[in-house]
């Protein structure tokens, strides 16, 4: 494992950062080499897929060694040759609202104190709350009646806050930017402390692998993310597979081909490390903002997300890298370009924004809705008012759009949807997709989304970071920091709105994604808090402003504790065994074309597992109550899945010999035990017939039967 984790590390540094190294220095000024590193990804993400795509688009080719290497040169020599000629972006490092966090007014403290006390209490079990199956942090959550408590209490804290906030700020004379608790902070320790926040976030992501996974990994989606590179490495397309993006598996592909590593392999040994994705995104967009201190605080309130933990876990890499990396880059470059218009700054917001949708297509909803209220409701109007940023902006948002839609062009087939609109043809699979995932996710309950998906201190510091943006809004000093804070207002209302409504397909993913933002405000909101403690202040506030603070760091770093905790636990999601794997090892070795079946047992995991471990990309196989609801079926449609499940049951029919004819199906493969759910004995009526299905290979998990009956 040592040995992959070298060779998949250079690789990635090869193909995920020093492509993009250039490009970041050309389009953005950044302030720090974290920023630095942060762009260097996110360009790198967005150009290498774009520029690899050309040839295996216009071609027909897979992804092969040489693509790969000219693809890489191709980003790098581009930006380093446009680096030369045009110069490093100019720009300062200052941020739009440079330390907005004034303290809190006295009266406001006191619920606050109350609702912080509560939810600790609940933290820690000494106030009665729900135990949820510990999928993500183990941790208690609140009842639902609790949790509504609690936002009340936290929303009485900013009402009171916006009465009481003129007189405070007359009778305290403090100004926005200073505070005697929070002193410059030393260089030195400045230059620990976003290393130390994320070396906490890679070893939230390894030590769990290290201890208990290697050589496999937790989760069950990156058997999918597997197949779908084996597929861009073969044919440099994903369909038939699924309707999906071909950005994050033309990555893995291109590591895959040059280090020599399966899929299979760079996960285990790079997975953990998208972890630090997320903290470099919100450290680069809370710099940008509101300045360093802010930027570092919300790094660290990504360690608490359960949400992002449950992309890692669950392996749904591509929703981690575009929802919670890509976009909030995109939103960083949106910052800058609403306070210093230029060419260079309407590029970079153009190329981060439309790479989301070659990423993954729920963040492309997300980046759609927003973008669209951005565009209505500050580049148009702003070519009125004021011409060069609203020109900038509208050109830039234009220039995404555009390329947004060649990205999504192919994978969605939007020339049959245009078609289908104007009445010339039949359409495309996207509409009937879209269609099939309306209303068929159920909602999170609130405790659960607040207590475990987004975490308590996210949630409750975060939502008093929304009263305080909402109440300093109009006090930010200019146009480009009221753009900005309403641009993040409207960020996390998207993802709260879209998370309580099923009608928008996938309300359990817009939760995930709610703690980003709410992290980004979570940090105002501590900032907020901290500075309120002053010399000039009465003492019976700064004995109630005091608790506040020991409450909020208590809270925050139990909630840390636990998250981390939890990260060090055995996974529940381990479906790989040794025998399975052997399994998988036997099917590799010997495909020598066709396809496999699989029995179907419990959701499609158990066919795509098996599917990727033998480099096969069909047949899938769901159970009938699946089928009968089709939210996550391939865009082949039911018949094939059909077709297996009628072999599996009555494998002598005559139906089931014209299925393996069909199909060509070489070999069917039946699940005998699974770690994690049930199995249905469909092996033993395949071992009942031993002369129409000779076994090849039998362990203690797994049977093989030989499908080449017809022709013996």
């Amino acid at each position: 494992m040592l040995l992959d984790l070298i060779l998949a590390s250079l690789a990635a540094l090869a193909v995920g950062v020093a492509p993009g190294w250039f490009w970041a220095g050309l389009l953005r000024a950044p302030a720090d080499y974290a920023e630095r590193a942060a762009l260097s990804v996110a360009f790198s993400m967005a150009l290498v897929p774009a520029a690899a795509l050309v040839p295996t688009r216009l071609l027909g080719l897979g992804l092969t060694l040489p693509v790969v290497v000219a693809s890489v040169f191709t980003v790098f020599l581009t930006g380093l040759a446009a680096r030369v000629r045009f110069g490093a972006a100019k720009g300062d490092d200052e941020p739009v609202v440079p330390d907005p966090a004034v303290s809190l007014s006295a009266p406001a403290l006191v619920p606050l104190a109350v609702a912080l006390a509560l939810a600790f209490g609940v933290l820690i079990g000494a106030v009665p709350g729900e135990a949820v199956r510990p999928a993500i942090t183990g941790a208690t959550v609140p009842t639902k009646e609790m949790t509504l408590v609690l936002a009340l209490l936290v929303a009485a804290s900013g009402v009171l806050d916006l009465i009481f906030r003129e007189r405070s700020e007359t009778t305290v004379g403090e100004s926005a930017g200073s505070s005697p608790l929070l002193p410059a902070v030393p260089a030195s320790v400045r230059r620990l402390l976003l290393p130390a926040v994320l070396l906490l976030a890679l070893a939230r992501g390894y030590v769990g692998p290290v201890l208990h996974d290697w050589p496999f990994m937790r989760g069950v989606d990156h058997y999918s993310h597997a197949v779908m590179a084996n597929r861009m490495m073969e044919v440099g397309r994903i369909e038939p597979y699924l309707i999906y993006p071909p950005g994050f598996h033309t990555l893995t592909a291109s590591v895959s081909r040059l280090t020599g590593l399966d899929p299979l392999e760079i996960f285990p040994v790079l997975g953990p490390a998208l972890l630090l994705l997320p903290a470099l995104a919100l450290y680069t967009l809370g710099s940008r903002l509101w300045g360093w201190g802010y930027g570092v605080a919300a790094a660290f309130f990504t360690v608490l997300l359960g949400g992002t933990y449950y992309y890692f876990h669950d392996a749904m890499y591509p929703n981690l890298v575009t929802s919670q990396f890509l976009l909030v880059v995109a939103l960083a470059s949106l910052v800058v370009t609403y306070r210093s218009p230029s060419v260079r700054s309407g590029l970079s917001l153009a190329i981060l924004g439309s790479s989301v949708v070659l990423y993954h297509p729920v963040a492309s909803l997300y980046l759609a809705v927003l973008l669209a209220l951005v565009g209505v409701y500050f580049a148009l109007p702003m070519l009125f008012r004021d011409r060069r940023r609203g020109l900038v902006l509208t050109l830039s948002l234009a220039l995404l759009g555009m390329l947004s839609v060649v990205y999504a062009w192919h994978t969605y087939g939007l020339g049959g949807e245009v078609s289908q609109l104007f009445g010339w043809g039949d359409g495309g699979t996207t509409g009937e997709a879209v269609g099939m995932a309306v209303n068929t996710q159920a909602i999170y309950p609130e405790n659960f989304l607040i207590g475990t998906m987004v975490s308590q201190p996210v949630a409750w510091l975060g939502l008093l970071g929304v009263f305080l943006l909402v109440v300093r809004v109009g006090r930010t000093g200019g146009m480009p920091g009221a753009l900005a804070h309403f641009t993040v207002f409207l960020w996390a209302a998207i993802l709260f709105a879209g998370s309580r409504l099923s009608m928008t397909g996938f309300p359990q993913r817009f939760g995930r994604d709610l703690g980003v933002p709410l992290a980004l405000l979570a940090a105002l909101g501590l900032m907020a808090v901290l500075k309120s403690v002053g010399p000039r202040r009465r003492a019976p506030a700064v004995f109630v402003a005091s608790v506040v603070v020991l409450l909020s760091v208590a809270l925050v770093g139990t909630g840390a504790v636990q998250s981390l905790r939890w990260a060090v636990k055995p996974s529940i999601q381990m479906t790989m065994t040794p025998a399975i794997a052997e399994a998988g090892a036997w099917l590799e070795g010997h495909n020598e074309g066709g396809n496999i079946m699989v029995s179907p047992h419990v959701n499609q995991v158990p066919s795509r597992m098996m599917l990727a471990m033998g480099d096969y990309s069909a047949l899938q196989s769901f159970e009938y109550g699946q089928i009968l609801r089709p939210r996550d079926l391939p865009p082949t449609g039911p018949e094939p899945l059909l077709d297996v499940l009628r072999t599996v049951i009555n494998p002598t029919s005559e139906q089931a010999s014209g299925t393996l004819k069909e199909y060509d199906v070489r070999y069917v493969v039946l699940y005998k035990n699974m770690p994690d759910r049930p199995t249905i004995d469909y092996w033993r009526r395949f071992e009942a017939n031993p002369d129409l299905y000779p076994p090849v290979f039998e362990n203690r998990d797994v049977l093989v039967v030989s499908a080449r009956r017809a022709d013996s």
